[in-house]
């Protein structure tokens, strides 16, 4: 080992996310990004690998935001943009664009004979003439015109604002030999990415594209409340095929055409509630469940013929891939899936691609491996066909590696916890990070940040307490409507377990988490005074302001406080907002928030500075500039940044 890894090799840092393989087995592709730090910006691009040899990267791939390959294995279609033009591009050796808009392109699949391409392209509409909008004289100087809306959700992070527009369906011949056609008109809104995947695919006859979506005007009152459809080609018209109250997504028509499986919520008002596994006739008809009593989410889906699924599913702190039979038999074919973001622990988002012999792509990851491409064989075996940070672990002597902790949480629930040590014997100072959410779930998987942490010579603690996903529906809601609640109890069970187990510094504990784990800090040190320094992430300090400025705020934001608005509960907001209790704390905490957060607005951390300064508790605050929610969605070097001012204010209280 040459040096410790430093906060400023997120630079350094490569990964893959979307795996796909081409039907005939031959062609693994994936999109690789990379941290430029001359610009300062994730630059991603195409890989490809060929009869299992080593990858290489897709000339005119630059930019890309969505990739499939053509039926024949042979071409790519792929959506890419470069500033404000949005392509959509046939790669076969060389790229040839076949459309180009300058509003956004997503969604991409091809027809089942490879000669034509559906997408989503964003239609804006007019603005209302009551507006009375100006029209400035030819080269005038004004200022932007007021952006106007009626909807309850405007805003979404790392997107801004929500136009007033509609994502249409096109399609265009894959060949470029005519311009692309509208099929879809009217309204549309076919999920956004916190609340569901669109998923359009083609029918297995080609003559419908399928979509989860809704054609309610007033899709904002319920944004996730979305209905599978299929459009004719020829004429646009729709047919609405499920109806069920909440989300379906993940649509995945049988190649045979006999069957349409995809995931579905039944929406019952809880905080988490699982997508199920369904299964439904082409032609329309009552849907089946195929995984009934299944207590955990699907994730992606696809066919492995006519007779089995490939699903991914977070379970206790690691994502699988499985094998469905449609008569509900499951077989485990790999349990270390990740989706690629290699920022933070987190799991869902994995996808999987499956081969007419079997063979699955997907990607590959571990507490010390950040993401690989691989494959699962028809017999079994996982092969990586990517090593992309070899130069680099090895550089900095290697990736720590994570130890279970399992221990039983407050009210009776087993709790499960990972512990990074740095290496030697310690004693270590103590990290506790907390993950967001709080419906979400951590596990032993990559994170640039706790590698930064432990070369910092920090132990570091992350932990599933109640709430979180990936341990079925009951221990999910066991913080619906009352979160904070028992969370915060089961993490200081958890670092008592972790001192229990030796090695840990217990002068020097260190608490940190970034949104609900923001949230978790700060009420984590106006509850106890054991930690000597906290780091509070885009939290949320006061659940009324939040509610009334976050993206999410007037729908999940409402279901998490049991349907009670703020001005019919307001005992319930304050009793649960860190706002509350600020003059209760007195550990030094540094508050950090980003300027274009539509999650967390920065208004939440800016609250509690304010109220610890007249408090009197020693704070400082962290503003970023044009930065959204995300750790994955950050600049690199905000988001090393972000590392680095960690280290340093704990390192400030270390004694």
């Amino acid at each position: 080992m040459s040096r410790r890894l430093a906060p400023a090799d997120v630079f350094a840092f490569e990964s893959v996310s979307d795996a796909r393989i081409s039907p005939d087995g031959r062609r693994v592709m994936a999109t690789l990004t990379r941290r430029d730090i001359a610009t300062d910006t994730r630059i991603p691009r195409l890989i490809v690998s060929d009869d299992r040899g080593p990858c290489r990267e897709l000339p005119e791939t630059q930019g890309v935001t969505s990739a499939r390959l053509a039926p024949d294995g042979r071409r790519v279609a792929l959506l890419r943009r470069s500033g404000e033009r949005h392509d959509l591009v046939v790669h076969d050796g060389a790229a040839r664009v076949v459309h180009t808009a300058v509003t956004a392109l997503r969604e991409l699949a091809w027809s089942p004979d490879g000669t034509m391409l559906a997408f989503q392209q964003r239609v804006d509409a007019a603005p209302p003439a009551w507006l009375g909008e100006l029209t400035p004289p030819a080269g005038a100087a004004w200022a932007a015109p007021p952006k106007h809306t009626n909807r309850r959700l405007y805003r979404h992070d790392a997107i801004g604002e929500v136009p007033e527009a509609v994502f249409q369906i096109f399609v265009v011949p894959a060949d470029g030999s005519a311009p692309a056609r509208q099929v879809t008109t009217g309204m549309w809104h076919n999920g956004l990415p916190h609340h569901i995947p669109p998923g359009l695919v083609f029918s297995a006859d080609g003559r419908d594209v399928l979509i989860a979506g809704t054609q309610r005007e007033d899709w904002d009152v319920a944004p996730g409340d979305t209905d599978i459809h299929a459009i004719r080609i020829a004429d646009g018209a729709v047919r609405r095929l499920t109806d069920i109250r909440g989300p379906t997504a993940h649509v995945a028509p049988s190649p045979d055409g006999a069957w349409i499986a995809f995931t579905s919520v039944v929406d019952r008002g809880l905080s988490h509630q699982l997508r199920r596994l369904q299964l439904m006739p082409s032609a329309g008809g009552a849907p089946r469940e195929i995984l009934p009593g299944f207590d955990r989410s699907i994730g992606d889906i696809a066919w492995e013929g006519a007779r089995n699924l490939i699903v991914t599913y977070d379970d206790a702190g690691c994502t699988r891939v499985a094998r469905v039979t449609l008569d509900g038999a499951m077989t485990v074919l790999a349990r270390d899936a990740g989706a690629g973001a290699i920022e933070m622990p987190y799991g869902g988002g994995a996808t999987v691609s499956v081969a007419d012999d079997g063979t699955v792509a997907y990607v590959r990851t571990s507490a010390t491996e950040p993401a690989e491409v691989a494959v699962i064989t028809p017999n079994g075996d996982i092969a990586d066909l990517t090593n992309l940070n070899r130069a680099l672990a090895a550089e900095v002597g290697g990736f720590r590696g994570a130890e279970r902790i399992a221990f039983s949480g407050v009210e009776g629930r087993q709790v499960e916890a990972w512990l990074t040590r740095p290496d030697g014997a310690g004693p270590h100072p103590l990290v506790l990070e907390i993950h967001g959410g709080p419906y979400a779930q951590y596990g032993a998987r990559f994170s640039i940040k706790y590698q930064s942490l432990v070369a910092a010579g920090y132990a570091v603690l992350s932990v599933n307490p109640t709430g979180s996903t990936g341990y079925g529906e009951d221990f999910a809601n066991a913080l619906h409507d009352r979160f904070p609640g028992p969370d915060y109890q089961d993490l200081m069970l958890a670092v008592d377990a972790a001192i229990a187990g030796g090695g840990i510094d217990t002068h020097n504990l260190f608490i940190t988490g970034v949104s609900g784990g923001g949230v978790l800090t700060l009420w984590t040190v106006t509850h106890t005074h054991r930690f000597r320094a906290a780091v509070a992430i885009k939290p949320v300090v006061d659940w009324q302001s939040w509610l009334l400025s976050a993206d999410i705020g007037a729908s999940i934001g409402v279901t998490w406080m049991g349907g009670a608005l703020p001005w019919q509960a307001h005992d319930k907001y304050r009793a649960r907002s860190p706002l509350s209790f600020a003059q209760d704390a007195k550990t030094p905490t540094l508050l950090m928030c980003g300027e274009a957060d539509s999650r967390t607005p920065p208004g939440e951390a800016m609250q509690m500075y304010a109220a610890f300064k007249l408090a009197g508790v020693e704070a400082e605050l962290l503003r970023f500039p044009a930065t959204s929610h995300s750790s994955s969605a950050m600049r690199p070097s905000l988001f090393a940044a972000e590392i680095a001012a960690t280290i340093g204010w704990f390192g400030k209280y270390r004694t």
